[in-house]
Protein backbone atom coordinates (compact mmCIF):
# COMPACT_ATOMS: atom_id res chain seq x y z
CA UNK A 1 0.00 0.00 0.00
CA UNK A 2 0.74 3.54 -0.89
CA UNK A 3 1.28 6.26 1.92
CA UNK A 4 -2.39 7.95 1.40
CA UNK A 5 -1.54 11.25 1.84
CA UNK A 6 -0.33 11.22 -1.99
CA UNK A 7 3.45 12.29 -0.89
CA UNK A 8 4.90 10.90 -3.64
CA UNK A 9 5.07 13.92 -6.78
CA UNK A 10 3.82 12.59 -9.88
CA UNK A 11 5.60 15.21 -12.49
CA UNK A 12 4.93 12.92 -15.67
CA UNK A 13 1.29 14.09 -14.91
CA UNK A 14 2.15 17.56 -15.30
CA UNK A 15 3.82 16.99 -18.65
CA UNK A 16 0.87 14.82 -19.47
CA UNK A 17 -1.45 18.22 -19.27
CA UNK A 18 1.16 19.95 -21.97
CA UNK A 19 0.23 17.02 -24.25
CA UNK A 20 -3.45 16.88 -23.90
CA UNK A 21 -3.58 20.84 -23.93
CA UNK A 22 -1.32 20.49 -27.40
CA UNK A 23 -4.01 18.64 -28.65
CA UNK A 24 -6.62 20.87 -27.88
CA UNK A 25 -4.51 23.67 -29.14
CA UNK A 26 -4.05 22.00 -32.27
CA UNK A 27 -7.79 20.72 -33.49
CA UNK A 28 -8.87 24.51 -32.41
CA UNK A 29 -5.67 26.06 -34.40
CA UNK A 30 -6.93 23.88 -37.79
CA UNK A 31 -10.69 23.19 -37.53
CA UNK A 32 -11.44 26.36 -35.44
CA UNK A 33 -9.95 28.84 -37.44
CA UNK A 34 -11.39 26.96 -40.92
CA UNK A 35 -7.93 27.64 -42.34
CA UNK A 36 -8.29 25.86 -45.23
CA UNK A 37 -10.23 26.40 -48.62
CA UNK A 38 -9.86 22.39 -49.97
CA UNK A 39 -12.23 19.79 -48.55
CA UNK A 40 -9.35 16.97 -48.58
CA UNK A 41 -7.04 19.51 -47.00
CA UNK A 42 -10.33 20.18 -44.15
CA UNK A 43 -9.96 16.89 -43.28
CA UNK A 44 -6.94 17.79 -41.29
CA UNK A 45 -9.10 19.51 -38.55
CA UNK A 46 -11.54 16.42 -39.08
CA UNK A 47 -8.65 14.13 -37.85
CA UNK A 48 -7.64 16.52 -35.22
CA UNK A 49 -11.27 16.63 -33.62
CA UNK A 50 -11.21 12.92 -31.87
CA UNK A 51 -7.70 14.39 -30.40
CA UNK A 52 -9.13 17.23 -28.96
CA UNK A 53 -12.54 15.76 -27.70
CA UNK A 54 -10.39 12.81 -26.04
CA UNK A 55 -8.21 15.19 -23.99
CA UNK A 56 -11.05 16.50 -22.49
CA UNK A 57 -11.91 13.30 -21.09
CA UNK A 58 -8.33 12.67 -20.26
CA UNK A 59 -8.41 16.24 -18.40
CA UNK A 60 -11.41 15.69 -16.26
CA UNK A 61 -10.15 11.87 -15.56
CA UNK A 62 -6.40 13.26 -14.60
CA UNK A 63 -8.04 16.51 -12.82
CA UNK A 64 -10.16 13.48 -9.82
CA UNK A 65 -7.11 11.50 -9.87
CA UNK A 66 -4.59 14.12 -9.44
CA UNK A 67 -7.05 15.97 -6.04
CA UNK A 68 -7.44 12.98 -4.51
CA UNK A 69 -3.82 12.05 -4.88
CA UNK A 70 -3.06 15.06 -3.15
CA UNK A 71 -5.83 15.14 -1.01
CA UNK A 72 -4.46 15.36 3.20
CA UNK A 73 -6.70 14.36 5.99
CA UNK A 74 -8.04 16.57 7.80
CA UNK A 75 -8.30 19.38 4.99
CA UNK A 76 -11.03 21.53 5.20
CA UNK A 77 -14.06 22.50 2.60
CA UNK A 78 -13.41 25.79 2.95
CA UNK A 79 -9.54 25.93 2.89
CA UNK A 80 -9.77 23.54 -0.61
CA UNK A 81 -12.14 25.88 -2.61
CA UNK A 82 -10.62 28.84 -1.54
CA UNK A 83 -7.56 27.45 -3.09
CA UNK A 84 -9.50 26.52 -6.43
CA UNK A 85 -11.07 29.61 -6.43
CA UNK A 86 -7.67 31.36 -6.71
CA UNK A 87 -6.55 28.83 -9.00
CA UNK A 88 -8.96 28.67 -11.55
CA UNK A 89 -11.08 31.77 -11.72
CA UNK A 90 -8.68 35.00 -12.22
CA UNK A 91 -7.83 32.67 -15.10
CA UNK A 92 -10.88 32.58 -15.98
CA UNK A 93 -12.15 36.30 -15.84
CA UNK A 94 -8.75 37.04 -17.72
CA UNK A 95 -9.98 34.60 -21.01
CA UNK A 96 -13.43 36.11 -20.35
CA UNK A 97 -12.64 39.73 -20.94
CA UNK A 98 -9.79 38.89 -23.71
CA UNK A 99 -12.90 37.09 -25.47
CA UNK A 100 -15.45 40.02 -24.82
CA UNK A 101 -12.72 42.50 -26.11
CA UNK A 102 -12.11 40.44 -29.40
CA UNK A 103 -15.98 40.28 -29.92
CA UNK A 104 -16.49 44.16 -29.19
CA UNK A 105 -13.70 45.06 -31.56
CA UNK A 106 -14.16 42.37 -34.10
CA UNK A 107 -17.93 42.07 -33.95
CA UNK A 108 -17.27 38.39 -35.53
CA UNK A 109 -19.32 35.86 -34.79
CA UNK A 110 -17.13 32.61 -32.98
CA UNK A 111 -16.66 29.54 -36.05
CA UNK A 112 -16.80 27.59 -32.76
CA UNK A 113 -19.83 29.07 -31.18
CA UNK A 114 -23.28 26.84 -30.71
CA UNK A 115 -25.40 28.80 -33.55
CA UNK A 116 -22.37 30.63 -34.59
CA UNK A 117 -22.25 34.41 -32.07
CA UNK A 118 -21.85 35.01 -28.97
CA UNK A 119 -24.96 36.40 -26.92
CA UNK A 120 -25.01 38.75 -23.56
CA UNK A 121 -27.00 36.17 -21.95
CA UNK A 122 -24.10 33.51 -22.80
CA UNK A 123 -21.62 36.32 -21.76
CA UNK A 124 -23.02 36.56 -18.46
CA UNK A 125 -23.96 32.82 -17.57
CA UNK A 126 -20.10 32.51 -18.84
CA UNK A 127 -18.37 34.86 -16.15
CA UNK A 128 -20.40 33.25 -13.45
CA UNK A 129 -19.61 29.54 -14.55
CA UNK A 130 -23.21 28.78 -15.75
CA UNK A 131 -23.40 28.53 -19.05
CA UNK A 132 -23.38 24.83 -19.17
CA UNK A 133 -26.36 23.95 -16.95
CA UNK A 134 -29.25 25.26 -19.89
CA UNK A 135 -29.98 23.75 -22.97
CA UNK A 136 -30.26 27.00 -24.69
CA UNK A 137 -27.91 28.18 -27.83
CA UNK A 138 -27.93 31.50 -26.26
CA UNK A 139 -26.62 30.70 -23.00
CA UNK A 140 -24.14 28.59 -24.87
CA UNK A 141 -22.42 31.56 -26.82
CA UNK A 142 -20.06 33.26 -24.25
CA UNK A 143 -16.81 34.69 -25.29
CA UNK A 144 -14.18 32.35 -24.86
CA UNK A 145 -15.72 28.85 -25.65
CA UNK A 146 -13.65 26.48 -24.26
CA UNK A 147 -14.68 27.50 -20.70
CA UNK A 148 -17.49 25.54 -20.68
CA UNK A 149 -15.43 23.46 -19.21
CA UNK A 150 -14.07 25.39 -16.41
CA UNK A 151 -18.17 25.20 -15.23
CA UNK A 152 -18.05 21.78 -15.26
CA UNK A 153 -14.87 21.68 -13.20
CA UNK A 154 -16.51 24.18 -10.46
CA UNK A 155 -19.02 21.59 -9.97
CA UNK A 156 -16.60 18.99 -9.49
CA UNK A 157 -14.48 21.47 -6.46
CA UNK A 158 -17.77 21.84 -5.01
CA UNK A 159 -18.55 18.01 -4.57
CA UNK A 160 -14.98 16.57 -4.18
CA UNK A 161 -15.20 17.21 0.10
CA UNK A 162 -17.81 14.75 -0.14
CA UNK A 163 -16.60 12.49 -2.50
CA UNK A 164 -13.29 11.86 -1.39
CA UNK A 165 -14.83 11.32 2.14
CA UNK A 166 -16.45 8.66 0.37
CA UNK A 167 -13.96 7.65 -1.47
CA UNK A 168 -11.15 7.21 1.62
CA UNK A 169 -13.84 4.79 2.92
CA UNK A 170 -14.26 2.09 0.22
CA UNK A 171 -12.58 -0.98 0.70
CA UNK A 172 -10.40 -2.44 -2.23
CA UNK A 173 -13.42 -4.46 -3.21
CA UNK A 174 -15.57 -0.97 -2.99
CA UNK A 175 -13.16 0.56 -4.79
CA UNK A 176 -13.07 -1.93 -8.18
CA UNK A 177 -16.93 -1.91 -7.91
CA UNK A 178 -17.32 1.73 -7.81
CA UNK A 179 -14.86 1.70 -10.87
CA UNK A 180 -16.85 -0.35 -12.95
CA UNK A 181 -19.88 1.13 -12.21
CA UNK A 182 -18.34 4.37 -13.53
CA UNK A 183 -17.03 2.48 -16.49
CA UNK A 184 -20.62 1.24 -16.94
CA UNK A 185 -21.83 5.34 -16.33
CA UNK A 186 -19.47 6.38 -18.84
CA UNK A 187 -20.26 4.40 -21.63
CA UNK A 188 -24.03 4.15 -21.27
CA UNK A 189 -24.54 8.04 -20.88
CA UNK A 190 -23.61 8.60 -24.70
CA UNK A 191 -26.53 5.96 -25.74
CA UNK A 192 -29.11 8.01 -23.50
CA UNK A 193 -27.78 11.45 -25.15
CA UNK A 194 -28.74 9.67 -28.55
CA UNK A 195 -32.38 9.18 -27.68
CA UNK A 196 -33.08 13.00 -26.74
CA UNK A 197 -34.67 15.40 -28.96
CA UNK A 198 -34.19 18.88 -29.44
CA UNK A 199 -34.06 21.56 -31.60
CA UNK A 200 -31.39 21.97 -34.88
CA UNK A 201 -28.29 23.41 -34.51
CA UNK A 202 -26.48 24.93 -37.63
CA UNK A 203 -23.39 23.18 -38.57
CA UNK A 204 -24.49 20.58 -35.95
CA UNK A 205 -25.37 16.64 -37.20
CA UNK A 206 -26.46 16.44 -33.13
CA UNK A 207 -29.79 18.53 -31.80
CA UNK A 208 -29.45 20.74 -28.86
CA UNK A 209 -30.40 18.35 -26.39
CA UNK A 210 -28.35 15.23 -26.91
CA UNK A 211 -25.29 18.15 -27.25
CA UNK A 212 -25.86 19.44 -23.63
CA UNK A 213 -26.25 16.24 -22.22
CA UNK A 214 -24.05 14.01 -24.06
CA UNK A 215 -21.31 16.65 -23.75
CA UNK A 216 -21.25 19.63 -21.19
CA UNK A 217 -23.79 18.90 -18.69
CA UNK A 218 -21.63 18.81 -15.46
CA UNK A 219 -23.20 15.77 -13.46
CA UNK A 220 -22.47 13.64 -16.90
CA UNK A 221 -19.09 14.69 -17.02
CA UNK A 222 -18.56 14.58 -13.27
CA UNK A 223 -18.50 10.49 -13.68
CA UNK A 224 -14.95 10.98 -15.61
CA UNK A 225 -13.86 13.02 -12.88
CA UNK A 226 -15.09 10.49 -10.28
CA UNK A 227 -13.39 7.56 -12.30
CA UNK A 228 -9.67 9.61 -12.10
CA UNK A 229 -10.84 9.79 -7.77
CA UNK A 230 -11.19 5.94 -7.44
CA UNK A 231 -8.57 4.89 -9.67
CA UNK A 232 -6.13 7.38 -7.63
CA UNK A 233 -7.32 5.49 -4.68
CA UNK A 234 -6.48 2.13 -5.88
CA UNK A 235 -3.01 3.19 -6.74
CA UNK A 236 -2.24 4.41 -3.08
CA UNK A 237 -3.75 1.11 -2.06
CA UNK A 238 -1.37 -1.04 -4.30
CA UNK A 239 -5.11 -2.71 -5.69
CA UNK A 240 -4.46 -1.41 -9.65
CA UNK A 241 -3.90 -3.98 -11.96
CA UNK A 242 -0.24 -4.16 -13.66
CA UNK A 243 -0.42 -3.20 -17.43
CA UNK A 244 2.70 -2.36 -19.37
CA UNK A 245 2.23 0.78 -21.72
CA UNK A 246 2.20 -0.80 -24.83
CA UNK A 247 -1.37 -2.42 -23.48
CA UNK A 248 -2.29 0.96 -22.51
CA UNK A 249 -1.47 2.98 -25.43
CA UNK A 250 -3.09 0.48 -27.57
CA UNK A 251 -6.23 0.48 -25.74
CA UNK A 252 -6.24 4.32 -26.09
CA UNK A 253 -5.53 3.95 -29.87
CA UNK A 254 -8.30 1.41 -30.11
CA UNK A 255 -10.54 3.70 -28.69
CA UNK A 256 -9.44 6.88 -31.20
CA UNK A 257 -10.16 4.28 -34.11
CA UNK A 258 -13.22 2.74 -33.03
CA UNK A 259 -15.02 5.71 -31.99
CA UNK A 260 -16.13 7.14 -35.31
CA UNK A 261 -17.80 4.27 -36.41
CA UNK A 262 -19.75 4.54 -33.61
CA UNK A 263 -22.76 7.08 -33.15
CA UNK A 264 -21.42 10.67 -33.08
CA UNK A 265 -22.54 11.22 -29.27
CA UNK A 266 -19.48 8.98 -28.51
CA UNK A 267 -17.24 11.30 -30.30
CA UNK A 268 -18.03 13.83 -27.79
CA UNK A 269 -15.46 11.98 -25.03
CA UNK A 270 -16.87 9.79 -23.02
CA UNK A 271 -15.73 6.42 -24.24
CA UNK A 272 -12.38 8.42 -24.07
CA UNK A 273 -12.16 8.24 -20.28
CA UNK A 274 -11.72 4.77 -19.67
CA UNK A 275 -8.34 4.61 -21.45
CA UNK A 276 -7.33 7.52 -19.89
CA UNK A 277 -7.87 5.89 -16.54
CA UNK A 278 -5.17 3.27 -17.54
CA UNK A 279 -2.46 6.26 -18.94
CA UNK A 280 -2.75 8.62 -15.72
CA UNK A 281 -2.64 5.13 -13.69
CA UNK A 282 0.44 3.93 -15.55
CA UNK A 283 2.23 6.93 -15.73
CA UNK A 284 1.92 7.51 -11.82
CA UNK A 285 2.80 4.15 -10.72
CA UNK A 286 6.06 4.99 -12.61
CA UNK A 287 6.72 8.06 -11.12
CA UNK A 288 6.63 6.25 -7.59
CA UNK A 289 9.15 3.88 -8.68
CA UNK A 290 11.52 6.25 -10.28
CA UNK A 291 10.91 5.01 -13.36
CA UNK A 292 9.42 8.41 -15.51
CA UNK A 293 11.03 9.14 -18.70
CA UNK A 294 10.13 12.27 -20.92
CA UNK A 295 7.44 13.54 -19.49
CA UNK A 296 8.80 13.85 -16.26
CA UNK A 297 11.57 16.06 -17.46
CA UNK A 298 11.86 19.95 -16.71
CA UNK A 299 10.39 21.46 -19.92
CA UNK A 300 7.78 19.29 -20.07
CA UNK A 301 6.95 20.09 -16.11
CA UNK A 302 7.46 23.97 -17.21
CA UNK A 303 4.97 23.23 -19.88
CA UNK A 304 2.42 21.17 -18.47
CA UNK A 305 2.11 23.70 -15.65
CA UNK A 306 1.24 26.73 -17.73
CA UNK A 307 -1.60 24.42 -19.52
CA UNK A 308 -4.23 26.03 -17.71
CA UNK A 309 -2.86 29.30 -18.86
CA UNK A 310 -2.81 28.07 -22.39
CA UNK A 311 -6.03 26.71 -22.00
CA UNK A 312 -7.74 30.11 -21.43
CA UNK A 313 -6.00 32.33 -23.18
CA UNK A 314 -5.93 30.31 -26.67
CA UNK A 315 -8.84 30.66 -28.20
CA UNK A 316 -9.37 34.51 -28.14
CA UNK A 317 -5.88 34.65 -29.57
CA UNK A 318 -6.72 32.54 -32.34
CA UNK A 319 -10.00 34.00 -33.02
CA UNK A 320 -7.93 37.48 -33.12
CA UNK A 321 -5.14 36.21 -35.56
CA UNK A 322 -7.79 34.86 -37.60
CA UNK A 323 -9.75 38.13 -37.81
CA UNK A 324 -6.20 39.94 -38.75
CA UNK A 325 -5.92 37.42 -42.01
CA UNK A 326 -9.31 37.63 -42.99
CA UNK A 327 -12.71 35.64 -41.45
CA UNK A 328 -12.85 33.95 -45.48
CA UNK A 329 -9.53 33.63 -46.06
CA UNK A 330 -8.45 30.27 -46.81
CA UNK A 331 -4.70 29.03 -47.41
CA UNK A 332 -3.39 26.36 -49.22
CA UNK A 333 -2.39 23.37 -47.17
CA UNK A 334 0.85 23.97 -46.60
CA UNK A 335 0.47 27.50 -45.74
CA UNK A 336 -2.33 26.60 -43.66
CA UNK A 337 -0.32 24.06 -41.78
CA UNK A 338 2.74 26.39 -41.17
CA UNK A 339 -0.14 29.88 -39.97
CA UNK A 340 -1.53 27.33 -37.64
CA UNK A 341 2.18 25.95 -36.23
CA UNK A 342 2.60 29.82 -35.91
CA UNK A 343 -0.61 30.23 -33.57
CA UNK A 344 0.31 27.36 -31.48
CA UNK A 345 4.01 28.51 -30.66
CA UNK A 346 2.38 32.09 -30.05
CA UNK A 347 -0.31 31.09 -27.76
CA UNK A 348 1.90 28.73 -26.11
CA UNK A 349 4.81 31.82 -25.56
CA UNK A 350 1.73 33.87 -24.29
CA UNK A 351 0.72 31.04 -22.21
CA UNK A 352 4.06 31.00 -20.32
CA UNK A 353 3.77 34.68 -19.98
CA UNK A 354 0.39 34.68 -18.25
CA UNK A 355 1.35 31.63 -15.74
CA UNK A 356 4.43 33.41 -14.48
CA UNK A 357 3.47 37.11 -14.43
CA UNK A 358 -0.28 36.48 -13.59
CA UNK A 359 -1.14 33.45 -12.39
CA UNK A 360 1.51 32.10 -9.98
CA UNK A 361 1.61 36.12 -8.72
CA UNK A 362 -1.99 35.63 -7.91
CA UNK A 363 -1.67 32.01 -5.91
CA UNK A 364 1.04 33.31 -4.26
CA UNK A 365 -0.78 36.30 -2.66
CA UNK A 366 -4.38 34.72 -2.44
CA UNK A 367 -4.60 31.18 -1.97
CA UNK A 368 -3.37 31.32 1.37
CA UNK A 369 -2.92 27.14 2.83
CA UNK A 370 -1.60 25.95 -0.32
CA UNK A 371 1.50 24.54 -1.22
CA UNK A 372 3.77 27.18 -2.51
CA UNK A 373 3.58 27.87 -5.93
CA UNK A 374 6.90 27.64 -6.57
CA UNK A 375 7.45 24.60 -4.41
CA UNK A 376 6.33 22.43 -7.55
CA UNK A 377 3.79 20.18 -5.31
CA UNK A 378 1.17 17.97 -7.04
CA UNK A 379 -2.26 20.17 -6.46
CA UNK A 380 -2.49 22.07 -9.73
CA UNK A 381 -6.02 22.40 -12.09
CA UNK A 382 -6.20 20.01 -14.81
CA UNK A 383 -8.63 21.69 -17.21
CA UNK A 384 -10.05 20.69 -20.77
CA UNK A 385 -9.78 22.71 -23.54
CA UNK A 386 -11.90 21.98 -26.54
CA UNK A 387 -15.58 22.32 -27.61
CA UNK A 388 -15.98 20.59 -30.55
CA UNK A 389 -16.31 16.82 -32.22
CA UNK A 390 -15.48 17.98 -35.96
Amino acid sequence: MLPPTGSERLPSLTGLRFLLAACVLMAHALSGSAIFSERPQAALSVAAAPLATSAVAGFFVLSGFVLAWSYRPGDRARAFWRRRFWKIYPNHALGWALGALFFVVATAPSPMAVGGSATVLGGAAELFLLKVWMPVPEAFNGFNDPSWSVCCEAFFYLLFPVLIFAARRLSRTGLRCTWLALACAILTFPAVAMALDGRALPGWPLGLNALWFGYVFPPVRLTEFMLGMVTARLVQEGAWPRLNAPIRIGVLVTVLATTPFLPLTYCLGASYGLPFSLIVAGLAVRDIQGRSRLLARPAMVALGEASYALYIVHFPLLMSARQAVGVNHRFAVLNGVLFAAGLMVAAQLVALLVHRRYEQPIQARFARGTRAVSSGRLEHSALPATDSCG
